[in-house]
């Protein structure tokens, strides 16, 4: 068997890169020996390594104006004399953002010597391909296969559950906010709205307020979310309450339906069959296109700090829009997720044995 190391965000700070790290090891069971290293280690090479040629980089955002992509090139840097004899397969990652000039050249250090370069959108190769010059192959995150991957049993109840900005809830606007009538217009369907909280931003007590934690979620995290912490507080007691956790798959299932602003709020509850719709930012809007051919899983909504009452009106009225929906086309849209996923966990699969092939 191939072996490789590998360098991965891992369980920490965010419950998104803590899902890849449980799904990505099952995928490559059996074809790739991994050898991990979270990419806020110190030091990614010591004597003790065992040998190989291979780096592995991903799945997840590690490559620009993130705090990983800042650790990765940082420790590629320092230890760059040992990197630069061996060869690089990036997997289920890429390029969501305009890199600055820095960036892009630590880019193209390692692009210049990847073997191999997965993707897991089609707006990461076009960047891809604007700034460092390489094409790269695009396939589905393993996150939409959490159901087979980690063994966990599809759940249904009559749940929304929502990924949403804490700053579009404040003292200001939380009396009339107008997500409210999004609450009530799912309540009238028979349905509670519950937030999921996957890092630092996705909450504050006011929106906890309006729509409470998922229950996978109510032991480990509730009351420290409740207390408002921010900065490194929130980052030590958040990363303490991913440790509590035995799995993070079942985080995804017992919804009807879900909203998500980030990757991991929306395309995990798919893995369940779910109806899921994405609300985040403009260059991942794409990606409902790229993985189910379609934009009714897409949901484009206003996405700014300081958004005022219009655009907090217009994002309730298109979200409301798409429950309806959703609700209206429920077993149609759930059969279409079914089928689609299929053919993707063929295709995956697939890629996944190629992308094994091409190490040393």
């Amino acid at each position: 068997m191939k072996k490789a190391l590998w360098i991965t965000c891992g369980p920490r700070g965010n419950a998104g890169d803590a899902l890849l790290y449980e799904v990505t090891p099952r995928l490559f069971d059996g074809l790739i020996d991994l050898d991990f290293r979270y990419v806020s280690e110190p030091t990614y090479l010591s004597r003790k390594d065992r040998a190989t040629q291979n780096v592995v980089i991903g799945p997840g955002g590690l490559f620009v104006q993130t705090n990983s992509s800042r650790h990765l090139h940082s420790k590629l840097t320092k230890q760059w004399s040992q990197f630069e004899t061996k060869t690089f397969h990036l997997w289920s990652t890429g390029i969501l953002s305009q890199p600055t000039e820095d960036e892009a050249a630590d880019v193209r250090r390692v692009t210049s010597r990847a073997a191999s370069i997965i993707v897991r959108a089609t707006k990461e190769s076009e960047y891809l391909r604007d700034v460092a010059g390489v094409e790269s192959e695009w396939a589905p995150c393993a996150s939409l296969f959490t159901d087979r991957l980690l063994g966990v049993e599809k759940r249904l109840r009559d749940v929304v559950v929502v990924n949403l900005d804490h700053f579009h809830f404040t003292e200001e606007n939380i009396a009339d906010h107008p997500l409210k009538r999004f609450r009530d217009y799912a309540a009238s369907e028979g349905l509670e709205v519950r937030s999921m909280v996957n890092a630092g931003g996705d909450s504050n007590p006011l929106m906890l307020d309006l729509f409470p934690v998922i229950d996978a979620d109510r032991e480990p995290l509730e009351a420290f979310l409740r207390g408002g912490p921010t900065g490194r507080e929130f980052n030590d007691g958040y990363n303490a309450a991913l440790k509590r956790y035995k799995t993070f798959g079942h985080r995804y299932t017992g919804a009807r339906f879900a909203f998500g602003k980030r990757l991991h709020g929306w395309l995990p509850f798919m893995a369940f069959d779910t109806p899921a719709a994405f609300i985040g930012m403009a260059a991942r809007r794409g990606m409902p296109m790229d993985y189910f051919g379609t934009n009714e899983f897409l949901c484009a909504v206003p996405h700014r700090r300081g958004m005022n009452r219009e655009a907090l009106d217009s994002m309730a009225n298109a979200m409301i829009g798409k429950l309806n929906f959703f609700v209206k086309n429920e077993d149609a849209l759930t059969a279409r997720i079914a089928e689609r996923r299929e053919e993707l966990w063929q295709q995956l699969q697939g890629q996944a044995r190629d992308f094994a092939a091409k190490l040393r």
